[in-house]
């Protein structure tokens, strides 16, 4: 998702939970539209971190901050500067092994800072959970939950890392604690008609994205894609529009500065055989783009990092 450091806690195979803390140090750092086949939630540590959900829910999360992304549910992350995160990721089989009705279940649940944009700052953890924030939730539900929730990832990420069998047991029953709350708490019934239209776009997203991975660094036109995926060229741009948040060649270009980011750390490549190898083919267009997202060029990243 993000250069940083962290390390990945695995399990046996029916109950590979994933933990971690990362450490986020580019400023700017930014996460395409994408999503899991897993219960995801992000909690801020230090910094700040800016989350776009669905289709227009917009969150600014800051130290204490949690936000719980539904499986399959697109999103997108930016980082205006460093910040530090726990990260839980719940994969669906397990859920679905102690939650048999999960896949008509949807958990509406965030503790946010507002849904302004981010200022360029970087703020410190608090020791204990927040006590101010904005609350996402069903309309029943009271600040109790949400301080449970919030003190259960709190002690969570006081137990990493999970060094030995005690601190392991401790682990399961803070998950199993989180996701009762979640369940008796956050959870929404999901419709019928609603799954099956789900089911249907995400598979079509799907083949979309999974197309421009393996051909972004071609000349992947409007014409090509919509092809593809057996779409009018005029249905496939609102439909791309519509669910992803953004137009599909702001889309394929976010991808091609993803790996031009990475490789820009990890080779000695020249800036120019990087953009040529990854399909910028309009070099001003990239460096407009690079600048907005990391304030800085890329030889002066490079000379940063």
């Amino acid at each position: 998702m993000f250069p940083s450091t962290h390390e990945t806690i695995y399990y046996p195979s029916d109950i590979d939970i994933l933990f971690q803390i990362n450490e986020i140090q580019l400023r700017g750092e930014h996460a395409a539209p994408h999503w899991h086949n897993s219960l995801e939630i992000i909690y801020v540590l230090e910094g700040t971190e800016e989350c776009i959900l669905g289709q227009s829910n917009h969150y600014i999360l800051a130290p204490g901050n949690f936000l719980v992304i539904n499986s399959r549910e697109i999103h997108h992350i930016q980082v205006p500067a460093q910040a530090k995160e726990m990260l839980i990721q719940i994969p669906y089989p397990f859920l679905r092994r102690y939650i048999p009705n999960i896949e008509h279940l949807r958990f509406n649940c965030a503790y946010v800072k507002d849904r302004q944009s981010i200022t360029d700052q970087y703020l410190s953890a608090s020791e204990h959970p927040s006590d101010s924030g904005h609350y996402v939730a069903p309309e029943h539900q009271t600040t109790d939950d949400i301080h449970h929730l919030s003190k259960i990832l709190y002690h969570l990420g006081t137990l990493y890392p999970l060094k030995n069998t005690a601190r392991v047991l401790r682990f399961y029953s803070l998950i199993f604690d989180l996701l009762c709350c979640l369940t008796s708490s956050f959870g929404e019934e999901i419709s019928p008609t609603e799954k099956e239209k789900s089911v249907k776009y995400m598979q079509r997203l799907g083949q979309i994205t999974s197309y421009v991975r393996d051909h972004y660094a071609e000349d992947i036109t409007l014409n090509k894609i919509s092809e593809e995926v057996s779409l009018n060229p005029d249905y496939f741009t609102r439909f791309f529009k519509k669910y992803m948040g953004m137009t599909f060649l702001d889309y394929v270009n976010t991808i091609r500065l993803e790996h031009i980011s990475k490789d820009l750390m990890e080779t000695d490549l020249s800036v120019q055989s990087l953009i040529e190898m990854h399909g910028f083919t309009n070099y001003k267009l990239f460096m407009k783009m690079y600048k907005s997202r990391f304030h800085c060029t890329p030889g002066e990243m490079r000379k940063k990092n």
